[in-house]
């Protein structure tokens, strides 16, 4: 049912994103009084189709849901125009207005962001606190002194509420190459300390998947408690029930989840002894053998059969916000997550960051699916990064894209003619090929991620 309900999310997600991007081209060339012969969400063989209006359009829902297209008269070169419809061509509007038709589609995605993003705001989306767990050795939370139970409070004097914004912050930070200064407290908050992270000496591929445990080198705190043990496991065998909390493994105190898994991973067919500590509070100690299985890359693994129990109410957090501070809010993180969409792009063109950063439609789809089941608020987040994606990327100057439409309307502005149409030609000729390479690309990354731990 999983995999259905992933799939249903990632095919809603993407009919939402290409209506309001294909609206943004179909709503302006409306009102620029141009003739719109169809509008599909979608290639491929039609599934749905209706025609509406003094115009007939025609208004299509095809099987493919991985783009969609607007088609306006007179757009192909050749194509046959009546007298009457002349005026209503859009080869016969001047250039500035074919640029702003080109533009609108982009546009609508950012201003969709700004309303998905807002939504959030009003909703409120439950995030986990924002405090350390796992501080791994040698690392740069290591050296910059960081302890596992520290609260980070602020990141360059600006508030952070949850570890998605530590997340974000620090990778913002971590793409224009810039020291960050984290104020973190300790217990009641009265004691403050000030950590530096030298963000400005990462490697060129230091910015990719798992930025934060695998490069800054430390985890968000998540209890150490046992939330159901699985029968027959070495855990159940040695007598650890639900609602048991693990103090220490091998004499070495657990700072939470995160360190426990990693220490049993770390030692398959090896006895480790547990200390823990029962749901009535009595102290206990157990000696056990976490079983060997085999990670996705074929490493052996320990495991001893618990899942961690829900988290408590004190470390989830749950900001709302009022209507006008929610739509600044929209604002605000639009504008943020498209200088950085933005910033990534050039500093992954420049080798500063790892181009497996670039996702595709795989990983889009599980995301789709991971938000759409933690609710609306998650899912309105995810749309309003990727509405975000999609626009930007359709403003790059890639000859079929957007972007690339607006520089030939550009130059034709500046020449006062259009390009010849040999070399229009060619340029989307290179425009297909770079945009297959780069789905191409996309695709080989998801299928890495499927394959490693």
């Amino acid at each position: 049912m999983q995999i259905f309900e992933t799939i249903g999310a990632f095919i809603l997600a993407i009919g939402i994103l290409v209506l309001i991007h294909e609206s943004g081209h179909f709503a302006v060339a409306k009102s620029m009084g141009v003739k719109i012969l169809k509008f599909s969400i979608g290639f491929g063989p039609t599934l749905i189709s209706r025609r509406w209006g003094r115009d007939q359009t025609e208004y299509v829902i095809a099987a493919l849901p991985l783009g969609g297209y607007v088609k306006m008269l007179g757009e192909q070169e050749g194509e046959p125009v009546s007298v009457e419809d002349r005026k209503r061509a859009f080869d016969k509007l001047p250039p500035g207005k074919r640029f702003l038709i080109a533009l609108a589609g982009p546009l609508a995605n950012l201003l969709f962001a700004v309303v998905a993003y807002a939504g959030v705001a009003w909703l409120g989306i439950p995030g986990l606190a924002p405090i350390v767990g796992l501080v791994q050795d040698h690392s740069l939370a290591a050296q910059a002194q960081l302890q596992p139970g520290e609260r980070i409070a602020m990141i360059d004097g600006r508030r952070v509420y949850t570890w998605e914004d530590v997340r974000m912050r620090l990778l913002s930070a971590a793409i224009a190459r810039t020291p960050v200064t984290l104020q973190t407290t300790r217990g009641d908050g009265a004691r403050v300390m000030i950590h530096m992270l030298p963000l400005q000496t990462l490697t060129a591929d230091a910015v990719g998947p798992g930025f934060i445990s695998k490069v800054i080198g430390m985890e968000p705190y998540l209890p150490a408690v046992i939330g159901a043990v699985e029968p027959h496991g070495p855990a159940h065998l040695a007598g650890l029930r639900a609602g048991d909390r693990i103090v220490a493994i091998d004499g070495h105190r657990v700072s939470g989840w995160e360190g426990l898994a990693r220490y049993v991973e770390s030692h398959p067919d090896k006895v480790i002894q547990l200390r823990y500590v029962t749901a009535q509070g009595l102290a206990k100690a157990v000696s056990l053998t976490p079983q060997m299985f085999l990670d996705k890359a074929g490493k052996p693994i320990g495991r001893i059969g618990i899942i961690m129990a829900p988290l408590p109410k004190n470390l989830i957090v749950l900001r709302e916000r009022g209507p006008l501070e929610g739509l600044i809010y929209g604002v605000r993180t639009t504008w943020q997550m498209s200088r950085m969409t933005v910033e990534m792009i050039m500093r992954m063109v420049q080798g500063f960051v790892s181009p497996d950063n670039i996702s595709g439609p795989l990983a889009i789809a599980e995301f789709a699916g991971q938000s759409a089941q933690a609710g609306l608020a998650p899912f309105l987040s995810f749309l309003g990064l990727i509405s975000i994606s999609l626009g930007v990327l359709n403003l790059l100057p890639i000859p079929i894209l957007d972007g690339g439409h607006l520089v030939f309307y550009a130059v034709e502005m500046v020449r006062g003619k259009a390009l010849p149409a040999v070399v229009v030609q060619k340029a989307q000729q290179i425009g297909i090929v770079l945009l297959l390479m780069l789905m191409s690309f996309a695709f080989y990354n998801d299928i890495m991620r499927l394959l490693t731990p």
